[in-house]
C-alpha cells in the first residue's frame, strides 16, 4: 500500500509531467520519467519513453478546445503508473517528489497554473474550478480516482 503522502506526489508528478508537453522542459521531463521507470529494467523504460512519446503527440494532435480533457486523461493514466511504480519500488518517493518539485518550478507559467493537485479523501467531495473548469476527485481506498 503506498502512504498517503505518496499518493500526493505521484498525482503531481504525473500532472506536471503531462504540464510538461510541448514545453522546453520536455526533453528533460521524459528523459527523467524514462529514469524513474528504469527501476524496473531497460524494456520497462522504454515502453514508458514509448508511452511519454504517444502522450505528446496526443497532446499536440488535439484540437485546441480538447487539449485540457486530452490533458487530464492523460495525467490520469501517468498517475496510475506512477503508483504502480512506487508501489513496487517504496524508495523511490523521495527522488519522485525531488523531481516533480523540480519539474513543477520549470514549467512555464501556463502550465504551472494548469497543474493542481486536489485530494478529496473518506467520501468527501471537494469542487475546484482551475482556469474555469470544475475537477472533482475522489480517493478513497489505495489509489485515487478521477
Amino acid at each position: 500500500m503506498v502512504p498517503e503522502w505518496l499518493m500526493s506526489v505521484v498525482a503531481a508528478g504525473g500532472s506536471a509531467f503531462v504540464g510538461a508537453v510541448a514545453t522546453d522542459t520536455w526533453t528533460g521531463a521524459r528523459a527523467a520519467m524514462g529514469r524513474l521507470f528504469g527501476r524496473g529494467g531497460p524494456r520497462r523504460q522504454e515502453i514508458a519513453e514509448q508511452l511519454a512519446d504517444r502522450t505528446a503527440a496526443e497532446i499536440e494532435a488535439a484540437p485546441a478546445d480538447r487539449q485540457a480533457e486530452v490533458r487530464e486523461r492523460w495525467a490520469a493514466r501517468w498517475q496510475d503508473r506512477l503508483a504502480d511504480l512506487v508501489a513496487e519500488y517504496p524508495d523511490l518517493g523521495d527522488e519522485l517528489q525531488a523531481w516533480t518539485e523540480q519539474l513543477r518550478a520549470e514549467l512555464p507559467a501556463a502550465q504551472q497554473t494548469w497543474v493542481n493537485t486536489f485530494i478529496a479523501r473518506d467520501n468527501a467531495v471537494q469542487y475546484n474550478a482551475p482556469g474555469g473548469t470544475i475537477t472533482v476527485t475522489n480517493t478513497g481506498g489505495d489509489r485515487p480516482t478521477t
